[in-house]
């Protein structure tokens, strides 16, 4: 039987990152959809009324999955109701606002024999997944140098308010940074050492827009994550380099823009980058020198809720364990409480 599932929220996350994936997967049902966006709501799922409060879904003895897309700073509070009410969940990213409490919500879903799952969807990214089988080959050689940008040109505020509120949870570190650092622990383990600040950078922001981060993981490797809202002109989304050679990487995933465009995830061509975007690999093997482009490999998010359907359903592992949630969010705490130095 197909996991009954009810989506808390409905817009950009609920509507397009979460809900076309439970409507492609067969081993989902979405049963209730809390939220006032009774027209757009209507559109995805005409068969479905939307419900007016939290409370509801989460009494609903039906119900086996909560999947949260709210606001950052409600993540926690809606997160431990869910379980309490005997749910399994999936909750947005950040996870909480603090290691703290998500180690308070890894121990309640044990204490209940629940499964708690966070939406790093950006696991499943196409140039990730990319990045991800390059370095399990030999080309690059040692790596030394693996850096991550979430470069945008976004010069004014966004039009929803909410993500630029101060609070918890708030600011670029936490959005994209949470994607950015899990990246970077799925594949080198914890660092040894985080540096780095968040700050404000355009002149009308009033939450921690930007971010530069370095991460040490031996004498030989660094690893520097990095976001600006004001870069107009593209920069390499990813730059690696080892030993034996170099690969730098242009352009993002197209799954959200093909979401919103009203593609589906099991569209022919989903998840495709254009070839443009491919990256440049340069490296050298028994005295001959390579350059060329490398395939990015297809995004797919999808990947994620199979996962947290086998591990619902048949007991298999989690893709993404929480204590790496865990470890991402004191990283983030402990660069948010780093002094900033400035020129006096």
């Amino acid at each position: 039987m197909p996991l009954r599932t009810a989506l808390l929220g409905f817009g950009l996350s609920g509507r397009y990152l979460q809900a076309p994936f439970y409507r492609a997967h067969s081993g989902f049902v979405v049963k209730r959809v809390v939220t006032s966006r009774a027209d757009e709501l209507a559109e995805d799922f005409p068969r479905l009324e939307p419900t007016a409060r939290t409370e509801d879904a989460l009494a609903d003895p039906t119900i086996d999955l909560v999947s949260i897309a709210t606001p950052n700073a409600t993540h926690y509070e809606l997160a431990r109701a869910a379980l309490e009410a005997g749910k399994h969940v999936l909750v947005d990213k950040p996870a909480c606002a603090t290691a703290a409490q998500l180690r308070d919500l890894r121990d309640l879903t044990a204490r209940k024999k629940l499964h708690l799952f966070v939406f790093q969807n950006r696991r499943w990214d196409s140039d990730f997944l990319t990045v991800r089988q390059l370095l399990s080959g030999s080309a690059l050689g040692e790596l030394v140098n693996y850096e991550a940008r979430y470069d945008r040109w976004k010069p004014a505020p966004n039009s929803k308010a909410w993500k630029e509120t101060p609070g918890p949870g708030a600011g670029m570190l936490y959005d994209l940074g949470a994607h950015l650092i899990d990246q970077a622990i799925a594949l080198f383990g914890r660092p040894e050492d985080v540096r780095g600040e968040a700050w404000m950078q355009r002149d009308d922001s009033i939450i921690p827009d930007a971010f530069d981060l370095q991460l040490t993981y031996s004498k030989q490797l660094r690893v520097s994550l990095s976001c600006s809202l004001l870069v107009r002109e593209p920069t390499p989304r990813y730059t690696l380099h080892g030993r034996r050679g170099s690969f730098v990487k242009y352009g993002i995933d197209v799954q959200e823009d093909q979401l919103r465009a009203g593609m589906t995830p099991r569209d022919a061509g989903f998840g495709d980058e254009p070839r443009k975007q491919d990256g440049t690999l340069h490296t050298e093997h028994d005295g001959l020198t390579y350059r060329g482009t490398v395939r990015t490999l297809p995004g797919h998010w999808l990947g994620l809720f199979d996962n947290v359907h086998r591990v619902i359903t048949e007991g298999a592992s989690p893709a993404i364990p929480l204590d790496d949630v865990i470890a991402q969010l004191e990283l983030i705490e402990a660069v948010s409480t780093q002094p900033r130095v400035t020129n006096s």
